[in-house]
């Protein structure tokens, strides 16, 4: 079984997680709003959709992650961005 290490970046912590990748994904869960925020800090587009065209503003933005896509297309996309080490 396979491991990942890193520091999760939407802990105000900053506390180093070593987990299998359910587990991550469970952590994740729970920062849903956060890794929003992120996206419609840092892109200009969506990140997911076929054809993205772009946001009218960061409200907007906010609210296409939240309600035009699966939250866990978001937590998965979060966990693939990380910086991380896969340990074995």
């Amino acid at each position: 079984m396979a491991f990942i290490a890193s520091i999760c970046p939407y802990c105000d912590n900053g506390k180093q997680i070593t987990a299998n990748r359910t587990s991550w994904l469970i952590h994740l869960s729970g920062h849903r709003e956060e890794i929003i925020e992120h996206l419609t800090d840092t892109t200009e587009s969506c990140q997911f959709c076929s054809y993205p065209e772009p946001s009218v503003n960061k409200k907007h933005a906010s609210s296409h992650y939240r309600w035009a896509h699966q939250k866990s297309t978001l937590i998965n996309w979060a966990l693939d961005n990380l910086e991380k080490q896969i340990l074995v």
